[in-house]
C-alpha cells in the first residue's frame, strides 16, 4: 500500500512538470503568431511644372551683329534693302509687335516703322515684311525702311531696332507722321528688344 502511494505521488510530480514545461520554458509568454507585412511603397509625389522666370525678350540679326557696322547694302550707299530679323521671348499675352528703328544720332530719326506684327512671328527676312504686318512712314516721308545714310563728316551713327511688345492693338493712321507714329507705339509698349548696329559717315563713298 505505501509502494502504490508513492508510485502515485511520483506520477503526480512528473504530471506537474510537464504541464508547467508546456506553459513556459523561460518564463515568458508565447510570442504571438508571426503576420505576413505588407509593404506599401508611396507613390511618387507630382511635381508641378515650376513657373521659373519668364523668357527674355532678345532681337537679333543674322545680318550684322549686336553693335557692330552694318553692312552698306542695307544703307543708302547700296542696295537699301532692311535687314534680317529674327527674336525670341516675345511676351505670350502680346496682342500685337512693332519694329521701330530710329538713328540715335540723328534726333531719333525714324527710319522703319512696322505695326500688325503677329506674336507668333519670330523673323523676317531681308527685305522682307512680317505677313499682314503694315509698314508706315519714315522720317523721309516714304513708306516702308530707308536705309542708314549719316551726313558727310557726322562720323558713326548709332541705329537703334526695337521690337515692341503691344498688350492692345494701336489704331493709326496709314499716313501718320513717322515721329508721331514711333512715339505712339513706344508709349503703348509693354516690353522691348533692342537690337543695335553703326555705320560710318562717307561709308561706301
Amino acid at each position: 500500500m505505501r509502494r502504490r502511494r508513492l508510485l502515485a505521488l511520483l506520477a503526480a510530480a512528473v504530471l506537474g512538470g510537464s504541464a508547467l514545461a508546456c506553459s513556459s520554458s523561460d518564463g515568458r509568454g508565447l510570442p504571438p503568431p508571426r503576420v505576413a507585412q505588407t509593404t506599401t511603397t508611396p507613390s511618387a509625389p507630382v511635381i508641378q511644372p515650376s513657373a521659373g522666370s519668364a523668357e527674355v525678350f532678345v532681337l537679333a540679326s543674322e545680318s550684322f551683329a549686336e553693335g557692330s557696322e552694318i553692312p552698306i547694302r542695307f544703307t543708302c550707299s547700296g542696295e537699301g534693302l532692311s535687314p534680317a530679323l529674327a527674336w525670341t521671348g516675345a511676351p505670350l499675352d502680346a496682342a500685337s509687335l512693332a519694329l521701330v528703328v530710329r538713328d540715335r544720332n540723328a534726333g531719333g530719326f525714324v527710319h522703319w516703322v512696322v505695326t500688325g506684327i503677329d506674336p507668333f512671328v519670330q523673323a523676317v527676312g531681308e527685305g522682307g515684311l512680317p505677313e499682314n504686318a503694315i509698314e508706315g512712314l519714315n522720317g523721309a516721308g516714304t513708306v516702308g525702311w530707308t536705309g542708314p545714310c549719316p551726313p558727310s563728316g557726322s562720323g558713326t551713327h548709332v541705329y537703334e531696332f526695337a521690337l515692341l511688345a503691344l498688350a492692345d492693338l494701336v489704331d493709326l493712321p496709314l499716313d501718320a507722321p513717322a515721329e508721331e507714329a514711333a512715339t505712339a507705339l513706344e508709349a503703348a509698349a509693354v516690353e522691348r528688344a533692342v537690337l543695335t548696329g553703326t555705320v560710318t559717315s562717307d561709308v561706301g563713298q
